[in-house]
């Protein structure tokens, strides 16, 4: 082993040490000439009393062993050696991952056993320096990957896990905790246990191991994966349709359900906390921010070196003394007193220097242990101390690193973007702060995500894309390279998670099939989430889509939960004439408990995200049309002189007592006596009541005076017409009165008698022929017989709308 690494510094040194001898000879003697000539010999230590020949040596010799030291510490002198150790920080983490055939569900993309592979390779970056070990279970259960710093060969185990690799049929949720056990060294202070699985304790004793384990030391964190609901698990390869399912021996379906009271009570037993793996693995990475809150500091052994120990700072120490040494001799105490100020100014900037390196060292340690957000603050201390000179672009990119760490997304932008206006001719550091950007824009869109702003989430995603794309650009980054697939595929598969696209139309269902024909038209509308579910659109709290030209509308529906119910109500444009037309929609009947007779809104249950069609068809309402006249004569005829009446109310009699009720419809005729009431499709019993309990219904001229009729959708009922002779007026009868008092007064005083045998022949008065008319009405309708008309009650079929 050579004693000095860079031995050409020693050679160096004694040439330049040989070279200042010389020249201080040359100089000295130069000197010593010029006062000789100048004064005698004997006079000069009078005249010259701080001259001294030997003292110039020493001074000499001094400065000849400073340099030659100096030149040595330059050499780097090394002797002895020293065992160097990598002490990095983390925790013990070990996974256990369920590989039983019920992992095969595809209850969640693209099935559980993939769902937790990508969950777990996604986040390896999140535990960088900590030991990770595998375990794969399922009857039994075996050691895949011991604990270990080496993440790539832990993510190649994982990804080598099927479904077979273990022969044991079933699920023992106790195998892998006593696995596990085995693994841990018994000098770790903290063992954590991450459990995946659907929960299927089949053997039951997964509880009382984990009891045990407790004592151990051992705390264990369960990740539930797949639904409480079940599903069938499909043998056919992942990527081909789900054809042929497991069966029980008895030839039954095998449903598997994800038993979630199992996995809280392992993990409540050992004082860890239950997590649903949801659609993007949210519950793993909970725990694992946990697990590094929570984990102490350990030290390991992963690299172990002999290495020289390095000897310089001796050389340096013995350097600086001699120098001292030089500047106390009598001539070098003035140097010594005028340099005292340099020296100061000196010191100021090695203290500067050290408060400078103070301040980064802090920060980086502040990363270590876990405080971001303390870390940014220290590299913007720096950066405040940079002011009066150009800033290190590092220090800004570290600030936007740690405090996008901390959650501050606007400051890590901010430093970013310094970052890379101070980074213009160093392409290195540019693409390392295009892709952090990238990286903030990411955690941007999946807050908007958390939001349910899927709009805002994939306009951010976009920059976040051309920010990766831009850092692969310029140097062929691979991280951004690997950021820009794998987040894109987490982005995607959580928005496909979250959304339901909704597509449909609305048109004329002329035949009522509810299939639009080639024949029938569309219209234009729009659809609204109608929250409150009264059929009417609030325009200020509930949000509407529009149809284009044909019909047709589209939406996305977001939910961060499955299966959830909506209510969807259309409204037609008024461009379509449907007012004219009396367009409703044909919305199907809500479930139970509802009732199926007071149809709103469109009830839709949405299972799960994908893809649903929604068609929405119009038809013209069934319409009950006639109209009332005032029958002056009483002949139950419509004469040309009789007008119409509105003096009447028009019922639906639906118990068929002829009589008007408090939860019967009733409706008013127009002024001319016409009328049109919108009903339900089905058999209506139409009856009308005067105004003017005196008036008379003339018509229809059966005594009940009513129609029974059948509507249905896209037609109108026959004319429904009512007669209608109202009492006379106080003018009419004075009217009638008159002529007989006129004729009164012009007969003679006393008439002859034949006049009187006239009279007595003559017409009788007009309350002599009401009554007279009355009393035949009576005798007639107690002779006459009711028509053969027989009324069945027949129940309306489910509508579209409470008209």
């Amino acid at each position: 082993m050579n004693l000095f690494v860079e031995p050409i510094f020693i050679y160096g040194g004694l040439g330049i040490s040989l070279g200042l001898v010389l020249l201080f000879w040359y100089t000295q003697r130069v000197r010593l000439r010029r006062v000789n000539f100048l004064i005698s010999s004997k006079l000069m230590p009078k005249l010259i009393p701080s001259w001294s020949n030997v003292l110039q040596w020493t001074k000499m010799s001094l400065l000849l062993l400073v340099v030659l030291l100096l030149f040595v510490t330059l050499a780097r002198p090394q002797w002895g050696t020293e065992k160097k150790k990598s002490e990095p920080t983390g925790i013990d983490v070990m996974i256990a991952m369920d590989v039983s055939k019920s992992m095969l569900a595809r209850d969640v993309r693209p099935n559980r056993l993939e769902r937790v592979k990508l969950g777990i390779t996604n986040l390896l970056d999140r535990v960088r320096g900590d030991r990770l070990g595998l375990i794969a279970f399922s009857g039994t259960a075996f050691l895949q990957c011991p604990l270990t710093l080496d993440h790539q060969a832990f993510a190649k185990t994982l990804n080598d896990l099927e479904t077979g690799i273990i022969k044991t049929p079933g699920t023992n949720l106790a195998g892998p905790i006593e696995e596990a056990a085995r693994s841990f060294s018994k000098d770790d202070r903290d063992r954590f246990l991450i459990l995946l699985s659907d929960g299927e304790d089949l053997e039951g004793e997964g509880l009382k191991r984990a009891k045990e384990a407790k004592e151990q030391g051992i705390r264990i964190y369960t990740i539930g994966i797949g639904s409480p609901e079940g599903a069938r698990i499909p043998m056919d390869p992942l990527g081909q349709p789900a054809r042929n399912f497991l069966k029980d021996p008895q030839g039954k379906t095998v449903v598997s359900q994800m038993d979630q009271r199992a996995l809280q009570d392992i993990s409540e037993a050992t004082g860890g906390r239950y997590y649903s793996m949801g659609p993007t693995g949210e519950g793993l990475a909970k725990v694992l921010e946990e697990l590094q809150s929570i984990g102490q500091k350990k030290k390991r052994e992963q690299l172990s070196t002999e290495l020289p120990i390095e000897r310089f700072q001796l050389f340096a120490i013995m350097a600086f003394l001699f120098l001292i040494s030089e500047m106390l001799t009598s001539s070098g105490r003035k140097k010594l007193a005028r340099s005292g100020l340099t020296c100061i100014a000196f010191f100021a900037c090695m203290l500067s220097g050290c408060l400078k390196q103070d301040n980064i060292e802090q920060a980086e340690q502040a990363i270590d242990q876990g405080d971001p957000i303390a870390a940014a603050r220290l590299y913007g201390a720096e950066i405040d101390a940079s002011e009066n000179r150009d800033v290190d672009p590092r220090l800004y990119l570290n600030a936007g690193l740690a405090y996008m760490e901390a959650g501050d997304l606007s400051e890590a932008e901010k430093n970013l973007e310094r970052a890379l206006e101070a980074t213009i001719d160093e392409p290195n550091l540019q693409s390392k702060a295009l892709n952090a950007l990238g990286n903030v824009f990411y955690l941007r869109a999946n807050d908007y995500l958390d939001q349910r702003d899927v709009g805002q989430a994939r306009k951010t995603w976009e920059k976040a894309l051309k920010y990766y794309q831009n850092a692969s650009l310029l140097d062929g980054n691979q991280k951004a390279d690997d950021n820009l697939a794998s987040l894109k595929k987490q982005l995607e598969e959580r928005i496909k998670s979250m959304i339901c696209q909704m597509d449909g139309f609305f048109w004329r269902d002329l035949n009522g099939d509810g299939k639009a024909q080639a024949d029938e038209p569309t219209l234009k509308g729009f659809v609204y989430w109608d929250k409150n579910g009264d059929g009417e659109h609030n325009s200020s709290n509930e949000p509407i889509v529009k149809t284009n030209e044909m019909g047709a509308f589209s939406f996305e529906w977001i939910s961060d939960q499955y299966p959830i119910s909506i209510r969807l109500g259309s409204q037609l444009l008024e461009s379509n004439g449907s007012e004219q037309q009396n367009l409703v929609p044909m919305y199907p009947p809500p479930p139970p408990p509802e009732n199926p007779d007071l149809v709103r809104n469109y009830h839709i249950l949405i299972d799960q995200p994908g893809n649903l069609r929604v068609p929405i068809a119009y038809r013209a309402a069934p319409v009950l049309k006639g109209s009332v006249w005032s029958d002056g004569n009483g002949n139950g005829e419509k004469d040309k002189e009789e007008k119409g009446a509105a003096s009447s109310t028009l019922f639906l009699d639906r118990n068929g007592n002829f009589q008007l009720d408090e939860n019967e419809t009733t409706f008013k005729p127009e002024k001319d006596g016409t009328f049109e009431q919108l009903v339900s499709p089905g058999q209506h019993s139409v009856c009308i009541q005067p105004d003017s309990p005196e008036a008379n219904v003339t018509f229809p001229i059966e005594s009940k005076k009513a129609y029974l009729t059948w509507v249905d959708f896209e037609s109108m009922s026959d004319s429904l017409d009512f007669g209608v002779q109202e009492p006379p007026s106080e003018n009419q009868n004075q009217q009638e009165k008159n002529p007989e008092q006129n004729q009164t007064q012009n007969a003679p005083s006393e008439p002859s008698e034949k006049q009187e045998k006239e009279g007595a022949q003559s017409d009788p008065l007009p309350q002599e022929v009401n009554a007279l008319y009355e009393r035949l009405l009576q005798e007639m309708e107690s002779k006459s017989e009711p028509l053969g008309q027989e009324r069945k009650a027949v129940g309306s079929r489910a509508s579209g709308r409470d008209y």
